[in-house]
């Protein structure tokens, strides 16, 4: 696709038209930099005509505004200079004889093109000329321009991806591209001569602002608004970067961002089918034949043993910020779709009810691959929780028991789920198995009633109101008591206190409530009191463990 670039107007193509040739055009200074691009002609007589210039222009001049001293010589040459002015141009015999050695001088420290003419010129006529040139050679680059927005959207309209235009503008700029992630780093690269490492060294380069990083073009990738997805990178790594490469990457990322945004509500759609099909299983009338052809047109592979649901919510008392969770949701739903890809594991995932919940199933090699599994997506739900919620412990995972067919599949995504809000006020951990029998499951479903309440009241109300207005706290070794199940040196151990100390605080436990703590059946119901009260709503009954 590669083609010579429009041939932008230069010193030394200035030179060489038939206009400028018949003023008998001469290089004073500067010879060394003919190559340097002109953006426009300007004519003026004005001592301070810097101020009327943007940079890389020629200035047309009979010399009337150099100054008459050599400082004032010196000083107009170093305000162009400084501006970046292309070249200065004096026609002799108006004004000068001869360009003063000064301005010579100057011009040539400051690296400054300048040249006379020794015959009379119309300034009019060269003027035309070169902006001719210049509109042509824009004219070009536009044309250039729309071929390549019509070679890219084609591209994407005959089911492309943003990789292969990112190739195709590789190929067209003869140089690596390069598109970053905001806050993550690339997101995908292609290189054109020189090797990965090479154009990764580049970017970083580029990337910390080194002053020895690549000349490079870079451009927002817009999501919408003031959202911003990244930025399309092209460095010099391989050619030098011209006019014909910015209009390039201009027309690439906007197709970019149209893409990745169409990429990712295709997706949505998707991730919402797939969530539709899944939270649909527990109810469905459908028969297993049919649940089978539904979950292969959404992308399921065969398992070869049996499938595993797994459900998936935030937990209450993660982080929140306003904006963030939805797209923090599908960004954690990615990295484990793209995960389980990578390791070949067959799966469908989806999202439901407004993203609150991520449902999964997925295919089994092996019966005895359940633990492995399960540890190995809860390891990556939780990796990803800390990568966009800034919070490992954001997502809680419950686990099923490996099922036969969908039908079944369907009632373990129901339990799955169902357990999901007791383990998210239970004990923490990676993941929770909803196929075993669990106590705070039950808690959970009895939490509504009263007669839960009044227990829990009764056992623990003395001690709560003791610890009101006493220190230390004793409800804290009441529930490192029962969780070792009355064993003392553990439990010392747990609160990092004397032995004789614990023996004192659960002699006063004993007081306050009136109970024997040798008694196991008196440790149960204490214990049995302490879990239930995580899921009351009365203050003074919320017990932290």
């Amino acid at each position: 696709m590669t083609a010579s670039p429009p041939t932008p107007v230069t010193i030394e193509s200035f030179l060489a038209l038939p206009v400028v040739q018949h003023g008998d055009p001469e290089v004073l200074a500067g010879a060394g930099h003919l190559d340097r691009e002109i953006r426009w002609v300007h004519a003026g007589e004005v001592p301070h005509i810097a101020s009327l210039l943007k940079g890389r222009e020629l200035l047309l001049t009979t010399g009337m505004g150099i100054g008459r001293g050599q400082p004032e010589q010196r000083r107009f040459v170093a305000e162009l200079a400084g501006l970046g002015v292309t070249a200065l141009v004096i026609e002799l015999g108006t004004t000068l004889e001869r360009v003063p050695a000064a301005l010579v001088d100057a011009a040539e420290r400051h690296e400054l093109c300048l040249i006379a003419f020794h015959r009379e010129v119309r300034f009019v006529e060269i003027t035309e000329a070169v902006h001719r040139e210049i509109v042509d050679q824009r004219g070009e680059l536009l044309r250039r321009g729309e071929a390549l927005h019509q070679r890219f959207t084609g591209l994407l309209l005959s089911g492309a991806k943003v990789p292969d235009v990112l190739s195709e503008l590789a190929e067209f700029v003869a140089n690596p591209v390069v598109l970053e992630r905001a806050g993550r780093g690339i997101a995908y690269h292609v290189t054109n001569e020189a090797d990965d490492a090479t154009v990764l060294s580049a970017w970083t380069s580029f990337h910390q602002g080194r002053p020895n990083a690549p000349e490079a073009i870079a451009r927002r990738v817009p999501m919408g608004g003031e959202e911003s997805w990244g930025r399309l990178i092209v460095m010099a790594v391989d050619s030098p970067l011209g006019e014909q490469d910015r209009v390039a990457v201009e027309r690439a990322v906007g197709l970019i961002a149209l893409a990745l945004m169409r990429s990712r509500e295709e997706e949505g759609l998707a991730s919402r089918a797939r969530g539709d099909f899944l939270g649909s299983l527990p109810t469905t009338q459908a028969s297993e034949n049919e649940l089978r052809e539904r979950a292969g047109s959404l992308g399921f592979g065969e398992a070869d043993v049996g499938l595993l649901p797994i459900a998936t919510m935030r937990a209450p008392d993660a982080p929140r910020s306003a904006g963030i969770e939805d797209a923090g949701w599908d960004l954690i739903q990615r990295d484990v779709q793209h995960g389980l890809e990578q390791r070949r594991i067959p799966f469908l995932a989806g999202g439901r009810g407004h993203g609150e919940q991520m449902l999964l199933v997925l295919g089994l090699a092996n019966r005895g691959d359940r633990r492995r599994i399960a540890d190995l997506v809860a390891s990556m739900i939780h990796s990803a929780s800390a990568r966009h919620l800034q919070d490992p412990d954001a997502a809680v995972v419950s686990v099923s028991s490996l099922c036969e067919t969908w039908t079944e599949a369907g009632r373990g995504l129901s339990a799955a789920s169902d357990a999901l809000p007791a383990a998210a006020h239970g004990r923490r951990r990676p993941w929770h198995d909803a196929s075993a029998a669990d106590t705070d499951r039950l808690l959970w479903s009895l939490r509504d009633r009263p007669e839960l309440h009044r227990y829990a009241e009764l056992q623990l109300r003395p001690l709560l109101e003791r610890d009101r207005h006493s220190r230390p706290k004793l409800v804290p070794t009441l529930v490192e008591f029962c969780k070792h199940s009355g064993r003392k040196a553990e439990t010392a151990r747990a609160l990092q206190i004397e032995r004789q100390s614990l023996y004192h605080r659960l002699a006063r436990i004993e007081e306050v409530l009136g109970v024997d703590l040798s008694d196991g059946d008196t440790i149960l119901g204490l214990f049995l009191a302490l879990r239930a009260s995580r899921y009351f709503e009365l203050d003074e009954l919320r017990v932290a463990q």
